[in-house]
């Protein structure tokens, strides 16, 4: 499975799409690649590229951190 296919995927779940309020037609459209106009697409990007680029758990945890500009 494709990295945005995974995205697309997770986000189609209908109490995210609610939640997070993704469109029907915005979801067709999503990418794991920047820009992002959602803070969760970004997040779930950022876990599903790198990790795809099987990079370790704590660095991915450090890019979240990033994201977020935590610590």
């Amino acid at each position: 499975m494709e990295r945005n296919d995974i995205l697309k995927e997770i986000l189609s779940d209908p109490d995210l799409m609610e939640k997070y309020d993704i469109k029907e037609k915005d979801l067709k459209e999503l990418t794991t690649s920047a820009p992002y106009n959602k803070k969760i697409i970004e997040v779930l990007s950022v876990i599903i590229n790198e990790n795809d680029n099987h990079l370790n758990s704590s660095m991915i945890y450090k890019k979240i951190k990033k994201v977020h500009n935590i610590g």
